[in-house]
């Protein structure tokens, strides 16, 4: 069973060595090879244990098939469906539908006649000390674009944060069900690990999101204070007009600079640790188990 367990997890081994040469950990790689010796000695010691306690072979083949039903196809289920009965989220089309008629409220930032934008009228008039927005410093157009995107962006991130925060509860949920299910537990540890789970995934669309921002609001700036009222009015007056509203392409330069680097080793083992000593549990237990059966059949 030891040679068996060897030869099945020489794949998990070459992988761990063959991502630490491209960069990777070799703690999170060799964590990760770890776990998959307990969760294959897992399964070794189970079927030692029903070896030696069942007393036929279609007995042990039928405990053990019954086993692996239950903790890879039922428990794994049964946590799904529970996390989504206990922590239910809002269907698609009720959250748009709530979404829009928040997004509605904000004002079109494409039209700056838009009574929505009255207030920031009515504000820049006062703090330049002018009568109209033709006479204002800044292009009054680019200003109501760039608080449009403000408000746009806080109301679309406060319905993502409210989707994130209940996919990680259904998560941590799910998680719990790690110490029924020994598939659960090295898929949970694997992903952990990886740094394919769900928290490095929410990571991934924070970052991805501020920097999408960044670069709107960095347009909207040129769109201020580079882009006069006057041009703006008449980019459509004809091919002299659209190349003055034209802007440099180094405005658009920021979206090369985003990387998305990983967790670190510690970080990702400190998320699987759980997940982990489930499964040392889950070893421990029938260990002893085979050991106690053993003493029984030793005369």
């Amino acid at each position: 069973m030891g040679a068996l367990i060897g030869l099945l997890s020489l794949p998990a081994l070459f992988s761990s060595f063959a991502a630490s040469l491209a960069g990777e950990s070799l703690l999170a790689g060799l964590t990760l090879y770890a776990g998959t010796l307990l969760y294959l000695g897992i399964w070794a010691a189970l079927t030692l244990f029903v070896s030696l306690a069942a007393r036929s072979r279609g007995l042990a083949l039928g405990v053990l098939s019954a086993f692996w039903v239950i903790t890879v196809l039922v428990v794994p289920r049964i946590g799904v469906t529970s996390a989504s009965a206990t922590l239910p989220t809002e269907g698609k089309i009720l959250t748009d539908m709530r979404m829009n008629d928040d997004l509605r409220k904000l004002g079109d930032g494409h039209n700056a006649a838009d009574p929505a934008f009255s207030k920031l009228k009515a504000n820049l008039l006062a703090q330049y000390d002018v009568d109209s927005v033709d006479e204002l410093p800044v292009n009054f157009r680019g200003m109501v674009a760039s608080k449009s995107e403000t408000d746009l962006t806080e109301t679309l991130n406060a319905y993502a944060e409210k989707r994130m925060d209940r996919e990680s509860a259904q998560a941590a949920h799910l998680s719990a069900y790690s110490w029924l299910s020994p598939y659960l537990a090295i898929g949970g540890a694997s992903r952990n690990l990886a740094g394919t789970d769900l928290e490095t995934h929410h990571r991934f669309l924070r970052e991805a999101e501020a920097t999408r921002f960044d670069f709107v609001q960095g347009l909207n700036k040129a769109h201020i204070e580079k882009l006069s009222y006057e041009d703006d009015m008449n980019r459509n007056s004809g091919e002299e007009g659209w190349k003055k509203a034209r802007i440099d392409a180094s405005n658009w330069s920021v979206l090369n600079d985003f990387r998305f680097t990983p967790d670190t080793a510690s970080d990702r083992l400190n998320r699987a640790t759980p997940k982990l000593l489930a499964l040392i549990l889950w070893f421990i237990a029938l260990i002893g188990l085979g050991l106690a059966a053993a003493r029984r059949l030793t005369p």
